[in-house]
């Protein structure tokens, strides 16, 4: 899961009115996605725990945020050879999408709202890596031709809403004719029980049956809970057609998909 940082999912929960904040700067919280990334740069195992809120845990590692290309599942590394630059790496982490960009010559922009991890891009020579909100891009250019949303990324605004909000903040700083390439994991591939009988809460709730509730403990730090919001074709489909995108295609595997929005005009 890539995608990354609390304070995005704070953001549009308190504009969904789902909680109410002052000031997203004054809450402080441990930066675990940057010290999973931060630890595994350095050889460390670092494993931790990815908590929902129904009590299912599952075992992940910053590793997976650290890959080299070769190593990416392969509906990522098919998606990716459609890029053309400049490229805007939405929740960068470490930067793996950069290395690859990079090693292709073009021009790289990254940003995420974990300190650590844009540290971390900029020490591994990615200089123009930011830390910024996905939802309020503001990098002084508007002609970006690829957005990257790996990961589970797509849906990191936590609700149908905030993800709205963010397609169309694109919408205004790419190129015409721009993508984006959307990575999320259909919540309803599966015939886990815990998974499905989480599914049949939200419904009941009104929800979608993708947005999860979770938090994330790291050695002996817990940061606050949190939204994503999975989505399966269906749902990426009408959410781009809202923000002035339409899912071109999309690419399959295991579960996970990588759609390609196409930008059309508002």
């Amino acid at each position: 899961m890539r995608s990354h940082l609390v304070t995005f999912y704070l953001r549009s929960l308190s504009q969904s009115n789902l909680f109410s904040v002052t000031s997203i700067s004054e809450i402080a919280m441990p930066d675990i996605f940057g010290k999973t990334m931060r630890d595994a740069l350095e050889g460390k195992d670092a494993d931790y725990i990815l908590e929902r809120d129904d009590g299912f845990i599952r075992n992940t590692t910053g590793r997976d945020y650290i890959k080299p290309f070769e190593e990416w599942i392969e509906g990522e590394r098919e998606a990716i050879l459609n890029i053309e630059g400049p490229i805007l790496d939405v929740g960068c982490g470490a930067g793996r999408v950069g290395d690859y960009v990079k090693s292709h010559g073009l021009e790289y922009y990254g940003v995420d709202l974990s300190p650590l991890a844009v540290e971390m891009c900029h020490k591994r020579g990615h200089e123009n890596v930011f830390v910024m909100s996905a939802d309020d891009i503001e990098l002084g250019r508007s002609d970006f031709k690829t957005v990257v949303l790996f990961g589970n990324n797509f849906g990191l605004m936590g609700t149908p809403e905030g993800v709205v909000k963010m397609l169309k903040g694109f919408h205004r700083v790419t190129a015409d004719n721009a993508i984006v390439l959307a990575g999320s994991r259909d919540p309803e591939d599966t015939d886990d029980e815990a998974h499905l009988a989480y599914h049949a809460k939200n419904r009941a709730e009104g929800k979608p049956p993708g947005q999860v509730k979770l938090r994330n403990r790291y050695l002996n730090e817990v940061d606050d809970w949190w939204y994503l919001l999975l989505c399966g074709k269906k749902l990426m489909a009408e959410l781009a057609e809202e923000a002035g995108w339409y899912l071109e295609k999309t690419i399959e595997e295991s579960g996970y998909n990588v759609g390609v929005l196409r930008k059309k005009g508002l």
